[in-house]
C-alpha cells in the first residue's frame, strides 16, 4: 500500500462529494458504538454540570 492509498483508507463518497469520516485507527467497532459512547459521556457531563450548578 502506498502512502497515498493509506491516506484514503477512510475516504467516503456520497452524492458526488468525497469526505473523510474520521480516523481509520478508531478504537471502536463501529460508528454506532462510537456515537453511543459519546452520548453517554455527554449525558455524564450534563448531569455533572446540573449537580454542580444546582
Amino acid at each position: 500500500m502506498s502512502e497515498h492509498d493509506s491516506q484514503d483508507i477512510d475516504l467516503q463518497e456520497e452524492a458526488g462529494a468525497r469526505f473523510h469520516r474520521g480516523s481509520a485507527l478508531s478504537i471502536f467497532m463501529s460508528d454506532r458504538h462510537e456515537d453511543f459512547i459519546a452520548l453517554i459521556f455527554a449525558l455524564a457531563v450534563a448531569f455533572g454540570v446540573y449537580i454542580l450548578v444546582k
